[in-house]
């Protein structure tokens, strides 16, 4: 029996104070400041050029690609150190710097607009998350322990929470590694760069509460991770990713970077995840629009191609788009698989027909 994911929080209630609310925003918005001026300082000063003496490419999906910084001993063999290096000043609080942690950049470009990518990347509630994951599939579970600050009409795509998620590793169904879990604070958002340009962003970073103690059957890991996107031209975003772990204990390097890499891959189906949200939602509420104006359609001409959508034998050759009611032939017809919350907290999974128009 498969076992239910995304349920709720494995820990007692957290509540966060306003003095906790406050700090927690003022640490934020002070990496998110230091972590933008990183990626303008790849792309003015670096000339968006990785230096493959330190980094080692690990893997690419599309147009993303993933480097892993070289260990310490590797370095050492060829004479660099990690002075200036982009881990230096990204390295975790809660870690020592005798750790050689896992440390990765991914840059590149992924398909999309903005706004699609950012409300791909939102998920500050459960039911958000659950959704994510069934088109993302970069988490295996997880949960909101707290919100600090909610998206609101003004400024949709801002948002701080507290998570925890857990993320299984390729050889756990051997018992050789466990499943990694992580506490973290999460906060979205776009904002406006001196000359005008819109950069979207995501930082997660790993912080205790006393309620979130290790879990039984799961090893603690630390985290910090930056991503920020901006449309440099229709359809393309420009991408560029940074992340810190330390697993918790001692794991195969190249495994952990393996796992990290898929993590940080899954930006290529943000946008994607945006915009099966919005179809979603036009479902939801344009669906029943159309039904309390009486506006349902019963023409047998396709609305996109205007050809019948009868056949020869006089059966029916198309469907009807779920969002107008419109008759759409076989050829024209888009069908998306779309995921959906159940009123008892399940996921639902439906396949969708839809026309071209909508």
């Amino acid at each position: 029996m498969t076992k239910e994911r995304f349920i709720g929080s494995p820990f007692p209630d957290l509540n966060v104070t306003e003095a906790e609310r406050r700090e927690l925003i003022d640490l934020t918005e002070d990496y998110v400041e230091e972590y933008v001026q990183k990626y303008k300082d790849y792309v003015l000063i670096d000339r968006r050029r990785v230096n493959k003496r330190r980094w080692q490419h690990v893997k690419s999906r599309d147009n993303l690609h993933v480097y892993g910084e070289r260990s310490r001993r590797a370095l050492g063999r060829r004479g660099t150190t990690l002075d200036n290096s982009l881990s230096c000043t990204q390295r975790l609080n809660v870690v020592t710097d005798e750790k050689d942690l896992s440390v990765l950049l991914g840059v590149g470009a992924v398909s999309g607009e903005l706004e699609d990518l950012m409300f791909g990347v939102m998920s500050s509630t459960l039911d958000d998350m659950r959704i994510n994951a069934s088109y993302v599939q970069h988490i295996n579970d997880g949960a909101v322990l707290a919100t600090v600050v909610e998206p609101s009409k003004d400024d949709p795509f801002r948002s701080l929470v507290i998570k925890w998620m857990a993320i299984d590793s390729p050889l756990q169904a051997s018992n050789l590694v466990r499943s990694r879990d992580f506490v973290y604070i999460e906060a979205t958002g776009i904002i406006n760069l001196p000359n005008g340009v819109r950069v979207g962003y995501r930082f997660q970073h790993s912080i205790d509460f006393p309620q979130t103690e290790a879990l039984p059957n799961k090893i603690r890991g630390n985290l910090s991770v930056f991503s920020c996107f901006r449309q440099i031209s229709r359809n393309t975003i420009d991408t560029f990713c940074c992340a810190t772990v330390d697993p918790g204990r001692d794991t195969i390097r190249a495994l952990l970077s393996s796992v990290v890499a898929n993590f940080l891959l899954a930006a290529t189906n943000y946008a994607y995840c945006g915009q099966m949200k919005k179809l979603a939602w036009m479902l939801k509420h344009r669906r029943g629009a159309f039904l309390l104006s009486g506006m349902e359609r019963h023409s047998r001409k396709c609305v996109v191609c205007r050809k019948s959508t009868r056949s020869v034998m006089g059966s029916i050759a198309g469907n009807t788009c779920k969002l107008c009611s419109g008759s759409v032939c076989y050829s024209c017809k888009i069908s998306q698989r779309l995921s959906f919350n159940s009123s008892c907290g399940r996921l639902l999974q439906r396949k969708i027909v839809f026309c071209g128009i909508c």
